[in-house]
């Protein structure tokens, strides 16, 4: 829709007769006009993230790898 709404904004016409030239509605045609002339917030809170923290933590050995995560699970891995 991204190329329809970017050719009716170059073509000068009404809405009504370029819907009807493309055989869409004139209503989809102003849903996806306004949808994708609003600007996209990359910062806002999209609420709680189900990502657990997790912390990675080398054994002195330097043999495995210890990965101890928040809710208190560990994972062991050989190096």
């Amino acid at each position: 829709m991204r190329k329809l709404v970017k050719e009716f904004l170059d073509s000068g016409r009404s809405q009504k007769e370029f819907a009807s030239a493309h055989g869409i509605k004139e209503g989809k045609l102003h849903y996806w006009r306004s949808k994708l002339s609003r600007p996209v917030d990359v910062t806002a809170d999209k609420g709680p993230s189900h990502f657990v923290p997790i912390e990675v933590v080398p054994v002195q050995d330097g043999r495995t790898i210890l990965i101890r995560c928040k809710n208190g699970i560990e994972i062991e891995i050989p190096v």
